[in-house]
């Protein structure tokens, strides 16, 4: 018996006809823009029409047709949801667990918060991405994201974000590469942004070419805006976000072979008075169990993006808001991509709200527990013992069952009103703060490279600095 890994047929056969035939349109008579000679030459050699002068790439249906009817189908049946439930760093603050200011990010703070995401037991450790930790040009950024990341032991995420980084970014990796003794290829991890849908451009798409030509794979990444960057209405929205992942699939395929489709889901809703794309609406959810549904049609994997706030401190807003987005997501059976400890739109990083995430993310995976419907849980001989008015607190059938059928908190309450009082009348973000406190008692985090790879990589930044930083 699974709770999770169902079918939610939110749209019908004939909308989602109504879509597919929408983002047909789209790719055969738009396309998508990419700003790059060689990209361009590499789509006409795969048959795939272009016009060099528009620098416009369009996709017949019946080549679309052909590629979805060939891509490796995904057996949704047996699919199990996959939470990445990791604590993100973005361009943020810190939000200080002992004063409850926001400070900005140095270097101790970061191996601290690397640690403490590595303690969390439903936690997938820490990844950044494009923080800037230390002062400094912001084009050496990509490098010290790697650098504190494999420093400390987080995760690597993908920014290029100059054209002018590339060869030290590759020269970096080399040099972790080989200190490991494995292939680049193994460990190299990059990505670019398409800001504006079905635009790939000049600074993206020569980065693209830049690591392709080397034999490294760099991935595609979207985000659209309903109202901004995409229709407002959902159906326009998940329309293009469908078409665009289409397109980018098909790209991939050019680029490095496999046939492969994967469908996510990154759509915001714009406020129309402020123009920002808050994480908490429930547009997200809506856009998420049409993307699902459309996956399962397709016979693709799905992402969704989820569990995300618009907050700015721990609060009931926070928690309703990342549970909104994120349960419907496991629900389906898809993938959920989340970053714990983060608040208010990227902006903040809580080390507070990483251990209240910590806790939801625990919950929210009992959700794809699948529980056992059996003579031995079915417990008839156990009720039949009890008899009428039965009390099962002393069986032996609870006693073997209870902490695999019974989900138990670490920081939520487990007690009523009296005894709450008389341990102090403790919060959820009281709770969190001291076993912060606790944890931080063990000492500064140390290193986890030598001193010999962490010279060879501050060389390398130290190169680009000089040849690139202070033009």
């Amino acid at each position: 018996m699974k709770f999770s890994n169902h079918s939610y047929d939110v749209l019908s056969p004939s909308e989602i006809g109504l879509i597919h035939a929408g983002a047909l349109r789209i790719l055969n008579e738009m396309g998508i823009e990419i700003q790059n000679r060689k990209l361009l030459e590499a789509c006409a050699s795969a048959n795939l029409p272009v016009d060099f002068d528009s620098q416009r790439v369009r996709f017949p249906p019946v080549y679309v047709e052909r590629f979805l009817a060939e891509v490796e189908k995904f057996d949704w049946d047996t699919a199990n949801p996959r939470i990445d439930g990791s604590a993100g760093i973005y361009a943020s603050l810190y939000h200080d667990p002992e004063t409850g200011s926001l400070v900005p990010w140095t270097e101790e703070r970061l191996a601290f918060y690397f640690a403490l995401a590595a303690a969390q037991s439903h936690v997938n450790g820490a990844r950044m991405l494009g923080s800037r930790i230390v002062p400094g040009p912001a084009i050496l950024e990509p490098l010290y994201e790697r650098y504190y990341c494999w420093k400390y032991g987080a995760h690597v995420d993908g920014s290029i974000y100059m054209d002018e980084i590339c060869p030290y970014l590759l020269d970096l990796y080399q040099v972790y590469a080989d200190r490991r003794g494995v292939p680049i290829q193994d460990i190299f991890k990059a990505g670019v942004f398409l800001v504006p849908p079905f635009k790939l451009g000049v600074h993206e798409a020569y980065q693209m070419v830049y690591f392709w030509e080397r034999g490294l794979h760099v991935s595609f990444s979207d985000m659209f805006s309903m109202g901004m960057s995409a229709p407002v209405t959902l159906a326009g929205a998940v329309t293009l976000n469908l078409a665009e992942h289409f397109a980018l699939r098909i790209l991939e395929h050019v680029l490095y072979g496999p046939k492969q489709l994967h469908l996510g889901s990154v759509i915001t809703a714009a406020d129309m008075r402020t123009t920002v794309f808050p994480f908490g609406r429930p547009e997200i959810t809506f856009t998420n169990l049409m993307t699902a549904q459309l996956a399962r049609f397709y016979g693709a994997t799905f992402i969704g993006f989820g569990g995300l706030t618009d907050g700015k401190m721990p609060s009931t807003e926070v928690g309703m808001q990342k549970m909104l987005t994120a349960l419907p997501v496991i629900m389906t059976g898809g993938d959920l991509w989340t970053d714990a400890g983060l608040l208010a739109n990227d902006e903040i990083v809580s080390p507070i709200q990483l251990l209240l995430d910590n806790e939801y993310l625990g919950l929210l995976k009992r959700f794809w527990h699948e529980f056992e419907v059996s003579e031995d849980t079915l417990a008839i001989d156990t009720i039949l013992k009890a008899g009428p008015a039965g009390n099962f607190l002393t069986a032996r059938h609870t006693a073997t069952h209870y902490r695999d059928e019974l989900w138990q908190p670490s920081i939520w309450t487990r007690t009523m009103l009296n005894a709450w009082q008389s341990a102090g009348s403790k919060l959820d973000t009281d709770t969190a703060r001291e076993q912060i406190m606790e944890f931080k008692q063990r000492g500064a985090p140390a290193p986890v490279i030598s001193d010999e790879l962490d010279r060879d990589l501050l060389a390398v930044i130290e190169r680009a600095k000089k040849a690139i930083a202070v033009k």
